[in-house]
């Protein structure tokens, strides 16, 4: 799969609703089996959506929120936090008429790639009968801790001699104007920011 047509961008207020969204499509079919009327259902995915967002602003106020875009239209998410010897994949979560087409494995392996040149490891919570715990055992995860719930994987850091990548202040757009962070998007063609 080519993934050169998605880009990242940072998250804004304004993308609210659209996480709202999301965040209910990867738990609505788990809801399905409770027998709850559609009104219960949305109110209870709105009420988790709010907790999980003010979870990861508090925990993670340094953290990277990133917007996946195909053709400049929202497609996922992909949350991650840098510290000093490990990267937290926080949460990556597509629509679902993205997932299952590689785009999630083309941006862990960028990750991977991003993490390597820092020399970092990555960390990632996954419940347990999440299927994507296979992708992160193929992609070289391991079980460190099963939380019941969650199963906290973990990868070791890699060697990479190549330098790190520019951050986003040094990088230029086309014009060749250093763009804040907040306004450059990143192909995926190239390393994460």
């Amino acid at each position: 799969m080519q993934t050169t047509d998605y880009a990242l961008r940072a998250q804004k207020d304004t993308d609210h609703d659209f996480l709202a969204q999301l965040y209910a499509s990867t738990r609505t079919p788990e809801l399905a089996s409770f027998g709850w009327d559609a009104q219960a259902t949305a109110s209870f995915l709105h009420q988790q959506f709010e907790l999980q967002s003010r979870h990861y602003a508090q925990q993670f106020p340094d953290g990277e929120f990133w917007i996946i875009e195909r053709n400049c239209e929202a497609v996922g998410r992909l949350c991650l936090y840098w510290g000093n010897t490990t990267v937290q994949l926080i949460d990556i979560a597509l629509l679902p008429e993205h997932r299952g087409a590689g785009l999630g494995t083309a941006l862990l392996q960028e990750l991977l790639v991003r993490a390597d040149a820092r020399s970092h490891a990555v960390e990632l919570h996954v419940e347990a009968h999440n299927r994507a715990q296979h992708l992160y055992q193929r992609l070289g995860f391991s079980i460190r801790d099963n939380k019941g719930v969650y199963l906290q994987m973990r990868r070791p850091a890699q060697y990479d001699p190549r330098p790190s990548a520019p951050s986003a202040k040094a990088r230029l757009s086309e014009t060749g104007q250093v763009l804040p962070d907040n306004e450059y998007k990143y192909s995926l063609a190239t390393d994460l920011p």
